[in-house]
This record gives structure tokens, C-alpha cells and sequence, in this order.
């Protein structure tokens, strides 16, 4: 499957796509779509599920108070060990278990690695308020909160490791 050949995978993947795509039309998306889409701005060399993975653990890190047990949930799909915790304990293991996630299918990345210069950290924060997708987040950011998301997702610690 990894190579690509499984067309059964291939349409299940293409299908979950389309029903993703329904819903971001009908109901938005939230702040790590934003930075995402101010990065793809800014950077048009950096694809748009790049982004997200480099900034989602941040993201949950910094969101996941605001709505327990939605958080918890999502964690729980991704790792059934989380069942037996409470929300609060669950949904704050959520930003390891997508690292985790990321780094099994070799896109644990920081900016760093997305060739994004250090100095330009303060401008994509600001740029991810243009849009408005970060006021449907559970937690809305500011420019500073923004800014200490990406400065956390700059270097992964993996970095180095692919260079």
C-alpha cells in the first residue's frame, strides 16, 4: 500500500477526501487551515497538508483545554489506549499521539524543514489572521499565541535527523 498500487486504498483515500472537502464547504475550518493557507501564501513551494503537519501538535498543545472532549475523541480514534482516561487526561495526550501519528508516515516536520526563515515567523502570524478560518477554533489565537505555535513548530527535534 505504501508504494501506491492498492486501488481499493487509493479510492477509500480519494472518497474521504471528497467527504472532507463537503465539509470544510459547509462548515469552515479552523486555525491550523489558516496558517496553513497564509504559509501556502507565503511560501507557495509548501503544500498545504506539509503545513498542517508541521504545526498540528502545537496547535492541539495550545487548543486542546478549550474543548476536552472533542480532543479526547480524536484521540481515542487515533489510540484506543486513551479509552480507559478521562477527557481531560485523553485530550491532553492527543498532540504526542499525532506526533507519533506524523512520524510513522514520515511527516513529522518543522518549518525549519519547509525551508521557512526563523525571521519571517512574526509575518506568517500576522498573515494567518487574514482569513477568518482561525475564529471558528476552539480557542481563537492572537498574533503572539499564533507566533509562539510556530516558533514551537520551527524545529521538530526529527530535523535534524533528515538533513
Amino acid at each position: 500500500m505504501a508504494a501506491g498500487d492498492d486501488l481499493k486504498a487509493r479510492t477509500w483515500m480519494a472518497w474521504g477526501d471528497t467527504l472532507a472537502g463537503l465539509c470544510i464547504a459547509n462548515a469552515g475550518v479552523t486555525l491550523p487551515h489558516g496558517i496553513g493557507m497564509a504559509m501556502g501564501g507565503l511560501y507557495p513551494h509548501v503544500a498545504h497538508g506539509e503545513a498542517l503537519a508541521s504545526v498540528y501538535p502545537a496547535v492541539i498543545r495550545y487548543s486542546w483545554e478549550a474543548a476536552p472532549a472533542k480532543f479526547a475523541a480524536a484521540g481515542r480514534i487515533f489510540d484506543g489506549a486513551l479509552a480507559g482516561l478521562d477527557d481531560a487526561a485523553a485530550a491532553e495526550k492527543l498532540g504526542a499521539v499525532i506526533e507519533a501519528f506524523l512520524k510513522n508516515i514520515g511527516l513529522r516536520i518543522g518549518l525549519d524543514d519547509l525551508d521557512i526563515p526563523e525571521a519571517d515567523l512574526r509575518a506568517l502570524a500576522q498573515a494567518s489572521l487574514v482569513l477568518p478560518d482561525y475564529k471558528n477554533h476552539p480557542r481563537v489565537a492572537d498574533r503572539d499565541e499564533i507566533h509562539a505555535i510556530l516558533r514551537e513548530s520551527y524545529k521538530t527535534g526529527e530535523s535534524e535527523d533528515r538533513k
